[in-house]
């Protein structure tokens, strides 16, 4: 998935703090703090409770299809986002929601969440 990540990065909001490499709640509430120091009157924290839980495959699909042609990587995302869940020490099978990827250093990512 970190391969794509360049490709998905430039498509997002540079205001982005959470989830993001370097970046953190921390500096979100900072930079909050500042645009409120400005004169700014609004800012806006939003948060989407089991959002990653409920992500539609074949709409999460479609959106990836329309930047990647390449049907090996494709089929990889597929297979990534059906792979299932372990819970108890057994495998199930997932049909929605999105499988949650650990990023390099402390952060997690949710997978795929880019696609949407």
């Amino acid at each position: 998935m970190q391969v794509l990540q360049g490709r998905w990065d430039a498509v997002f909001s540079q205001h982005r703090h959470v989830f993001w490499p370097g970046r953190s709640a921390h500096q979100a509430v900072a930079k909050a703090q500042k645009h409120i120091a400005e004169g700014r009157r609004w800012v806006v924290d939003l948060d989407l409770e089991k959002f990653f839980d409920r992500v539609n495959h074949d709409k999460l699909m479609a959106a990836v299809a329309r930047r990647v042609a390449d049907k090996r990587v494709l089929k990889l995302i597929r297979a990534f986002l059906t792979a299932g869940v372990m819970e108890n020490g057994l495998v199930g099978p997932v049909d929605e929601g999105t499988p949650q990827a650990v990023r390099s250093g402390s952060e997690q990512e949710p997978g795929c969440q880019n696609g949407l």
